[in-house]
């Protein structure tokens, strides 16, 4: 799926556990938050692949982030009896790099001081449960413990076919970084973005977006993916920005009403269901389509084997055969699944 030059750069990084320091807080509503992390200069990763952070380190964080009180000089971990009414975030919790960045060194006349830069990297974290709530409660200085880069990352087209980008939720997440990376290469895109409404869209808005109903119209109207020069189409299921309905179908409507007939190749990050729906719209219209799984990783490095997925085998007898998403995945081929 990747071209050559692009795995052999990515299978010699070898994953690496970091502390990485906390210097950007960016809320975005609905829950979520922005982190950027400085990452060391020698950094490197691909649009797709994702960090496995440790969710339990520091003991005062975790109470902040609960509204538990700590006694100062508490040891960490200590049996309270809250362990039986609720789980620690004993595992790590996997999270895609959303963009990775260069940050030259400059100074206060903002020329460049050091020649050598540092990466920053962005990850995209919606408070849920115990581990996202600790780490959407991290402060600015704080340091986040990161096993990265993981897993296999989304690959370019060779040609110049049309790349149509569809996230969902918080899977926009690795769209960003994607959309970056693509229209780096020069390669023509579009952006479907969806959610149940306005508030659960974690974008930055340059206008506030409007309802079209059944509508579809590409406007610049998300900054993440302006700036890249890329159009976006907006997809809520309650009509309150963009198109009235799933993202995928209005992604449908395009393809019937808009669309020229010339080759695609489609991109998708968002609940399996959409996923499901993003991989039967590419067999209709016999397009190449990666996808990003979304399942639980308790390690990242296929030990723990939480994250088998079905994936079609020719050569099982049952026709297919489980592969883990950390090892094998997260992107993977749509037509590779078996979604049921």
């Amino acid at each position: 799926m990747a071209n050559e030059g692009t795995t052999r750069s990515v299978d010699a990084v070898r994953p690496r556990r970091l502390d990485l320091p906390v210097v950007a807080r960016r809320p975005m509503g609905h829950g979520f938050m922005r982190l950027s992390l400085d990452a060391p200069p020698d950094w490197v990763s691909l649009p797709g692949q994702f960090l496995n952070i440790l969710c339990e380190s520091d003991l005062h964080a975790l109470a902040a982030s609960e509204g538990r009180d700590v006694e100062q000089g508490e040891d960490w971990p200590r049996a309270t009896g809250i362990e039986i009414s609720r789980r620690w975030p004993v595992v790590r919790r996997p999270f895609s790099i959303s963009r990775a960045t260069g940050m030259a060194d400059k100074d206060s006349a903002g020329r460049v001081a050091h020649e050598v830069g540092r990466m920053r990297l962005e990850i995209l974290v919606r408070s849920v449960g115990t581990g996202s709530r600790f780490l959407h409660s991290r402060p600015v200085g704080s340091l986040v413990n990161a096993v990265g880069p993981l897993g296999n990352p989304f690959a370019a087209p060779a040609d110049d076919r049309l790349c149509i980008l569809v996230g969902g939720g918080c899977g926009v997440a690795p769209i960003f970084g994607l959309a970056d990376y693509l229209a780096g290469l020069g390669k023509r895109c579009l952006c479907f973005f969806g959610a149940k409404d306005t508030a659960d869209m974690p974008v930055t808005y340059r206008r506030p977006p409007e309802p079209t109903g059944g509508r579809i119209e590409p406007t610049d109207i998300v900054q993440e993916f302006a700036e890249d020069g890329i159009p976006t189409v907006l997809a809520t299921e309650d009509g309150s920005a963009g198109y009235r309905g799933m993202v995928t179908d209005a992604l449908a409507v395009y393809l019937r009403d808009a669309w020229k007939g010339e080759p695609l190749m489609l991109y998708g990050c968002g609940p399996t269901a959409m996923l499901k729906a993003l991989a039967a719209v590419a067999r209709r219209h016999d397009a190449a389509c990666q996808v990003s799984l979304e399942r639980f990783m308790g390690c990242g490095i296929g030990v723990c084997l939480s994250c088998a997925a079905k994936r079609a085998d020719p050569g099982s007898e049952k026709g297919w055969t489980l592969r883990l998403t950390c090892r094998d995945g997260p992107v993977v081929d749509a037509a590779e699944m078996i979604w049921d």
